[in-house]
């Protein structure tokens, strides 16, 4: 080439130097572009976009849900395996009713209230204490820490730790250290009010539904202790009910027992006060022949008869109300036990109770059976209880009866006395007396008779609930669920890598798919270059020509082209936001490929302070473009190398200091590529970064297509966008982008196809 460079060559008219300064006009009408702005906030992928988004993450998924599972199942096997017994037991059993036991105790038929209670009843500390004390539990090491054996860090005292001190630090540590108070060792009392209150965590009682059904469930470790512990608190709580029958009837006992003995007082004072009569007044048998004194002794007979009758009404009814004001139902007086209908309606109640019981234990509280037989048990009950009123209301009658036929018997008594005079007075004062003494008798022969008969009811008491299901030892443990674990450890791990997929895509500030670039900037994707992992990917277009690399770069000349079909772009700049963006390598790769494809090429290092042209051609770096610039001695052929593998012509970035560094964007750069540009087809200037330096901007302005690199999964959005923004801030023209270091399986993970098209023939470039 001719040394036309060093004479004064006039500037071409496409060139013009403005008025004191060295910037130069663009020569070109730039191209218009959509204005950068920074990228819209995200609001968040879509369901498709999210499901692809975690196909794409598929393994991380895979990976979290497997590690979840193998934890949970690591953790749940680590923990000790709780075995769970459960006992059930029905109450609200009608008793027994034997002579005139009823009297006494009371069979009452369980409402919801009542079953509540009942269950308070079987979680009772009386009984817990009573279930300790049978199955031993002081003495078993799951419920006694004492008996438990000793673990590694149990053994690891401190004790031990306080022998392994230096003697210097534990002396600094006695006198410094709080002193503590002495431990007091707990006394047994203690410890079997621990054991209880541990034992009642273990216990669950509940009632199945709404039936009277009670569900007793305790947890072990050892399957057959969780079965003997639900077992035993149902007998104790039998156990319990009967108890409370006994006490109830042996204050019942004792009360008619007291009741015989002031009986029996009364009548020894009244057989003593008659027999004290006859002896002061003489009088040892009655007598009197006259009409009025065999009236007299007739109506005195009546009068005794209605008295024990008043007594016996007043006896029955006082006892009656006794009852009730003992809160204790109508239905256990007497005479209402002893009522036949009263009698029969119980049992038909009771039988009506047993099939409700039996229907909602079948059925459930809302079928149709158990409605229409709770519905018939109410009704018999409403019946029992207006006979038992009628009953109690006879009872006040007949008490109100006896009373007027004795007050009428002794008014008439009373004047027939009246009549006799004195004479009869003793004898009628010592009828008197034996009348007393003979109601007495009565009163205490109807005491004595109901005491012997509740204490014989006593030997046949039975608890008002039954053991229906005893518990059996389990087969497997109820706690750790596994299985279930396992799954909620798997879901929730596949859930949290889900979140950590969707966070590190959304995350993730970088381009990776071509419509994201230019939605983002507004600039087209040339061609989406692939990675290829080796030092010698520029000769990768002269050895393998045919390979989705060489492809890609044809791509991006073919896009180069139509950018802007009016002119023929011979100055292709590469250029890129910062460092690192793989611009270099592909301004290399396009120079060969063009050169072997026929045409003329010639590669500048327009980037000085990081020259990389040399090192990728394997050629020397001097003299360059930094000594064709400031040294007019230098001959322009003596700057350019020859490329022996693709024949493509290199100027590299020679030497330059901060004094010529205004050079890259002098008159003298824009004369340079004038000339050079009459002898070649294509010219690539591989550009400093355009967020490091001004070079690029100001290069810009003398080439005919600017390329923008982007590096795929790096580049950060916006500094992608900014240093685009300077570009076309300046005018630049701008052909578009080309996204750099694709890698090819993880560009196919996010829906695209693939980059390699085998059967493609060379292409060449005319």
């Amino acid at each position: 080439m001719s040394n036309d460079f060093n004479r004064n060559r006039p500037l071409s008219p496409r060139h013009r130097v403005n008025a004191g300064t060295d910037a130069l006009v663009e020569h070109n009408p730039p191209i218009q572009y959509v204005a950068v702005e920074p990228p819209p906030a995200a609001t968040g992928p879509g369901l498709g976009d999210a499901l692809r988004l975690l196909w794409r993450r598929r393994w991380l998924l895979v990976l979290a849900t497997t590690a979840g599972g193998a934890v949970a199942y690591g953790v749940t096997s680590s923990m000790p395996s709780l075995y769970a017994g459960e006992a059930r037991v029905l109450i609200g059993l009608q008793g027994p009713r034997v002579m005139n036991a009823e009297s006494v105790i009371t069979d009452v038929s369980p409402d919801a209230e009542r079953v509540q209670n009942e269950s308070i009843i079987l979680q009772s500390r009386t009984i817990a204490k009573q279930v300790v004390e049978e199955l031993h539990l002081a003495g078993n090491p799951a419920f006694n820490p004492e008996l438990a054996k000793p673990t590694f860090w149990s053994n690891f005292s401190l004790q031990r730790l306080d022998e392994l001190m230096p003697t210097w630090l534990r002396e600094m540590i006695l006198a410094y250290a709080p002193t503590s108070p002495a431990v007091v060792p707990p006394t047994e009392a203690q410890r079997t009010q621990a054991l209880v209150d541990l034992l009642l965590t273990k216990i669950d009682v509940a009632a199945l539904g709404r039936s009277h059904v009670l569900s007793i469930k305790a947890e072990a470790r050892d399957p057959a202790l969780a079965a003997a512990i639900a077992n035993s608190f149902a007998e104790k709580y039998l156990e319990f009910q009967r108890q409370e029958k006994l006490r109830t009837m042996d204050r019942v006992d004792g009360f008619l027992m007291k009741r015989v003995r002031d009986l029996r007082e009364q009548v020894r004072r009244s057989d003593q006060a008659v027999e004290d009569y006859r002896r002061a007044n003489g009088l040892y048998k009655s007598g009197g022949n006259s009409v009025t004194t065999q009236q007299l002794s007739e109506l005195n007979t009546q009068l005794m008869v209605a008295q024990t009758a008043k007594a016996e009404a007043d006896a029955r009814l006082a006892e009656a109300q006794s009852l009730r004001q003992g809160h204790q139902s109508a239905e256990t007086v007497p005479e209402v036990l002893r009522s036949p209908l009263v009698a029969a309606l119980k049992q038909q109640q009771a039988d009506a109770e047993r099939r409700a019981a039996m229907a909602s234990a079948l059925h459930g509280a809302q079928h149709p059976e158990y409605r229409r037989v709770q519905a018939e048990a109410g009704a018999i009950g409403a019946m029992v209880t207006a006979e038992v009123a009628k009953v109690v209301d006879g009872l006040a009658r007949d008490a109100r009866t006896a009373d007027a036929r004795y007050n009428s018997l002794l008014q008439q008594f009373d004047q027939l006395k009246a009549k006799m005079g004195s004479v009869n007075s003793a004898s009628i004062q010592l009828e008197a007396l034996e009348r007393d003494a003979a109601v007495n008798r009565n009163l205490l022969e109807a005491v004595l008779s109901r005491a012997k008969q509740t204490t014989a009811s006593a030997d046949i008491l039975e608890a008002n609930a039954k053991l229906i299901s005893a518990a059996v030892p389990a087969t497997a443990p109820s706690f750790p669920p596994k299985a279930l674990f396992v799954a909620l450890g798997s879901l929730a791990s596949l859930l949290s890598g889900a979140a950590a997929a969707l966070m590190l895509e959304t995350g993730n500030r970088t381009f990776r798919r071509p419509e994201e670039v230019e939605a983002t900037t507004g600039v087209p994707v040339l061609s989406m270059v692939p990675e290829v992992r080796r030092r010698t990917v520029t000769q990768k277009v002269v050895h393998e020509p045919t390979s989705p690399y060489s492809e890609a770069l044809r791509r991006l000349f073919i896009g180069i082209e139509l950018a802007d079909p009016a002119i023929a772009p011979k100055r292709i700049l590469f250029s890129s936001a910062v460092p690192a963006e793989g611009k270099s390598v592909m301004a290399t790769s396009l120079a060969r490929l063009l050169a072997t494809s026929g045409k003329k090429v010639l590669i500048i290092d327009c980037d000085w302070r990081s020259a990389r042209i040399q090192t990728l051609m394997r050629c020397a770096n001097g003299p360059g473009l930094g000594e064709l610039l400031s040294n007019e001695e230098v001959v322009l052929n003596d700057c350019i190398h020859r490329d022996s593998l693709s024949q493509c012509d290199i100027i590299t970035a020679g030497s330059w200091s901060l004094d010529n560094s205004h050079l890259l964007h002098s008159d003298r750069m824009a004369q340079l590529l004038d000339l050079l540009s009459a002898s070649y087809d294509a010219i690539v200037l591989d550009c400093p970064p355009v967020l490091v330096t001004a070079d690029a901007l100001a290069l810009s302005r003398i080439a005919d297509k600017v390329v923008y690199v982007v590096r795929w999964g790096h580049t950060r959005t916006e500094t992608a966008t900014e240093g685009l923004k300077q570009f076309i801030d300046a005018q630049a023209p701008v052909a578009g982008i080309a996204v750099s270091r694709v890698v090819v399986k993880e560009y196919r993970r996010y829906g695209h196809h693939d980059l390699s098209y085998t059967r493609a023939p060379v292409a060449t470039f005319g």
